[in-house]
């Protein structure tokens, strides 16, 4: 009997041997956030290690990335999440979006899902703003700005098609400024609803550009050279992680066009946000 006890002992430590090292790859613990636990039979739904204590909100889209994948250099992103019901231990979230054929299984990592503000139609412009334009989520003038309009025709130039397709940010421009005005002044108001962990401002314009966010001065677009006319465009890419802040945030640009430019009056901008809830 004595025996036989030792037995069953030693059987049960290696059990449990075992299933430490599964846990310690696939079960996340409080130092290693961000991990599927479960993934139902119809693998529409997922049940993750987020939870209240990490910030998390209902609505939260996250992005489900594996590591490691063979043949495979880089990770591999499968799909996105959105949470449906925050736990005080855990968090049930559907799948939104799947991207690869790979399946999503426990063990896959998630991350915050990147914000990304992009320019478009809901960019306003002017031409004579008011001193607060830079810092004032609300203008007491804001009725004289003007919607942007979207340029057309610049989908096929490889640089700016890059862009559109990583970022989904439209080429826009004042709709009653030509190509021969000066100064154009453009803003936009986003709201940041977690801590920021990098983020990454990448900007493409026909004249100079000087780029502001929340008063503080970001950096310059330089003005294009004409002889390097083959050249354009050229992204200019700023870290910015450390101009943003939790909740209200503004982006300003004042771009420039000589008179003389043979580059199109256009702004492209995106600000790729990448968050943490901890």
């Amino acid at each position: 009997m004595r025996i036989y006890t030792i037995i069953i002992t030693i059987f049960i430590i290696l059990c449990a041997m075992n299933d430490s090292k599964a846990i310690s790859l696939s079960d996340p613990s409080k130092d290693a956030k961000g991990y599927i636990l479960y993934v139902f039979a119809k693998r529409t739904e997922v049940i993750v290690d987020f939870c209240k204590k990490d910030g998390l909100t209902n609505g939260t889209k996250l992005d489900v990335i594996r590591p490691k994948v063979e043949g495979m250099d880089e990770p591999v992103k499968l799909g996105e999440i959105t949470v449906e019901k925050v736990g005080d231990k855990m968090s049930k979230a559907k799948v939104s979006l799947i991207i690869s054929s790979l399946k999503m299984e426990k063990g896959d990592r998630v991350y915050p899902h990147p914000i990304v503000v992009v320019s478009d139609e809901s960019w306003i412009a002017q031409t004579t703003p008011e001193k607060s334009w830079k810092s004032e989520f609300n203008l007491p003038n804001e009725r004289n700005w003007t919607d942007c309009q979207v340029v057309q025709g610049m989908e096929n130039i490889p640089t700016i098609k890059r862009l559109i397709t990583d970022t989904n940010a439209k080429p826009v421009w004042h709709p009653g400024v030509s190509a021969r005005t000066g100064d154009v002044f453009f803003r936009k108001v986003f709201t940041i609803d977690a801590n920021t962990a990098s983020a990454t401002l990448d900007v493409i314009c026909g004249g100079k550009a000087n780029i502001y966010i929340n008063d503080s001065w970001v950096g310059e677009v330089k003005e294009p050279v004409r002889e390097e006319k083959e050249d354009w465009p050229k992204i200019t890419s700023f870290k910015v992680r450390t101009f943003l802040r939790k909740g209200r945030n503004i982006v300003a640009v004042q771009t420039f066009i000589e008179p003389k430019s043979v580059f199109p009056p256009v702004l492209l901008l995106a600000i790729n946000v990448q968050t943490s809830f901890r």
